[in-house]
């Protein structure tokens, strides 16, 4: 799948006061990366366009996602750590996720969980978010055969404001 913006293996990122728009599948899609900050940007699709997730950080340790506006026609952020053979051979969890002051709107899910996180997601806190007309607020996505690394611990959201979101 066509990604706009791709991150492999990379550390001490930021990318700040930038739009992403119009992606024909994710937007934003780092992984096995650490120390990255995502700050003051746009990240824009149709609400109507399938698998055009915003910002999917992958099996990425300290990420700090500040600021940002998502309005995509899938998750607006979807933490992932690994397919099943990935998780199983890798074993590197996503943790350290710091979502805050972050805008989530027409997406399928605000901020989700999986589905590919057979490696675990660990210590994510979101703060200080607007949820608006998205499907799902948190969302935990997995099912069997994920593997006894897929723990998900350590998550906590505060001071969330949800509008028309149909599943909180």
């Amino acid at each position: 799948p066509y990604r706009t913006l791709v991150r492999s293996h990379c550390s001490d990122v930021t990318v700040q006061g930038i739009r992403v728009q119009n992606s024909p599948s994710w937007n934003i899609h780092p992984y096995f990366s650490d120390h990255l900050r995502f700050l003051d940007m746009s990240v824009i699709n149709p609400k109507v366009s399938p698998n055009t997730d915003g910002l999917d950080p992958e099996s990425c340790h300290d990420v700090e996602i500040t600021g940002v506006y998502f309005s995509v026609g899938d998750d607006c952020i979807a933490v992932k750590s690994g397919k099943i053979y990935m998780g199983a051979k890798y074993k590197t969890p996503s943790e350290k996720i710091t979502i805050r002051q972050c805008c989530m709107r027409d997406g399928h899910g605000s901020i989700t969980i999986g589905s590919e996180m057979a490696g675990g997601v660990k210590d994510m806190n979101v703060e200080e978010c607007l949820f608006l007309h998205t499907d799902r607020g948190l969302r935990i996505k997995t099912r069997r055969g994920r593997g006894k690394d897929a723990i998900v611990t350590g998550i906590k959201f505060e001071n969330i404001i949800m509008d028309h979101v149909m599943t909180p």
